[in-house]
């Protein structure tokens, strides 16, 4: 086996802060991949069962081979999940976790048969919270991954040039990248979200509005993925776009970076000099005790100083309503930098993207993966943050 596989001892912490954290919860199953994954080092088909006073039990139904050889705890078959109440012990009456934001309602109606007479709870916002502080070992994984996204976006300036099609030059970077080990996919939580690998536009495609929680769209390459590198020719002196998930062993760092063929306009020239000073407003922000609203405020506030309240995050009525998100297995993690209280803690990786967005014009601006630290932030994703010229 190639990847990395989580040490024992880092699995039995994470279960260690969770259990601590139920109060008058006695058990928390858990079955989206990501969340089995992080608890067990496994993310074959089944379910974690973590009680609060006693051993997790892992319980796999395909592939359980591989959930044994990959998992450092004890794997269990799982048969039938109309036993789950006997299986694993819970008793009557108790009060159980489940995972609400995201288990479909068929698999949550036949759970709660299962169970019978107890109490079910939402542990979601729980979980999110635990994830969102890494491990050392975890930092290491993302400090990989950053290094992967650095060099995807980097080969940018060996490719670009004028005539290429979006999809093209998208597909060179993701070559780089999958060549150094990144897995292929960026995981998304939000309900009907789906993500490539980056957003690679150019001019006024990449200030297309889409569904996608993010500050840029574009046109994409169909009805159902409407998001992301089109066939659209890069022209000289338009800004190409240039966002990129790096991932590592399932860990994201996620990085933009803004080229262009020739000379931009002068405007953009200086709207992207304003969202480099807005991302260090907010970097020299990123403290432990401060709260993702009151960081985002300081964002808006610098943007509105600089004069550019207009444009910083998309135009009024299409701003994308956050300056930062927490990243890792997930690239939708907490904290968010937006109006939420989520306190900031050592340990969180931050990716912070200060984004002027002007529609038929393009997008300019720039976004680092930080680690937050006792006193400081640190840059994970180390790239030149000036505007590339090819």
């Amino acid at each position: 086996m190639e990847y990395v596989v989580y040490p024992k001892s880092e699995v039995e912490a994470r279960i260690e802060r969770l259990q601590s954290r139920m109060g008058a919860i006695a058990g928390v199953i858990l079955f989206g991949s990501v969340n089995v994954c992080y608890f067990s080092g496994t993310a074959q088909e089944g379910l974690v069962y973590v009680p609060r006073d006693s051993e997790p039990v892992v319980m796999m139904r395909k592939s359980l081979e591989r959930a044994r050889e990959e998992s450092p705890l004890d794997v269990l078959p799982l048969k039938s999940t109309r036993t789950l109440k006997e299986d694993l012990g819970i008793s009557k009456g108790s009060t159980i976790g489940l995972e609400l934001d995201i288990l479909p309602y068929n698999n949550y109606s036949r759970v709660a048969k299962a169970l019978g007479d107890v109490e079910i709870v939402d542990i979601s916002e729980m979980i999110r919270h635990i994830r969102s502080v890494k491990s050392d070992f975890e930092i290491d994984l993302l400090r990989e991954a950053a290094g992967i996204v650095d060099a995807g976006i980097a080969s940018v300036a060996d490719h670009l040039s004028p005539g290429m099609r979006e999809i093209e030059l998208a597909a060179r970077v993701e070559s780089v990248m999958r060549n150094m080990g990144h897995q292929g996919i960026i995981r998304f939580r939000r309900f009907n979200h789906e993500v490539p690998l980056g957003h690679l536009m150019a001019g006024g495609n990449a200030a297309i509005p889409s569904f996608v929680a993010s500050p840029t769209g574009g046109q994409g390459l169909s009805l159902l993925n409407p998001q992301g590198p089109g066939k659209r020719r890069i022209r000289r002196g338009e800004p190409v776009l240039v966002d990129f998930g790096g991932v590592y062993n399932g860990y994201t760092a996620d990085e933009t970076r803004i080229f262009s063929i020739g000379a931009l306009p002068q405007m953009l020239e200086d709207a992207h000099l304003a969202a480099v000073q807005v991302e260090e407003a907010v970097l020299k922000a990123l403290r432990p005790g401060r709260t993702g609203r009151e960081i985002f405020e300081i964002s808006e506030e610098m943007g509105e100083f600089l004069g550019y309240a207009e444009w910083l995050g998309g135009p009024t009525g299409a701003k994308c309503g956050f300056v930062g998100h927490g990243v890792g297995l997930e690239l939708d993690e907490y904290p968010v930098i937006g109006p939420l209280d989520h306190r900031i803690e050592p340990g969180m990786t931050v990716a912070v993207e200060p984004k002027m967005i002007y529609p038929g014009l393009g997008v300019v601006g720039v976004e680092d993966t930080v680690l937050t630290t006792a006193n400081a932030c640190e840059r994970l994703t180390r790239l030149p943050r000036e505007i590339w010229r090819a």
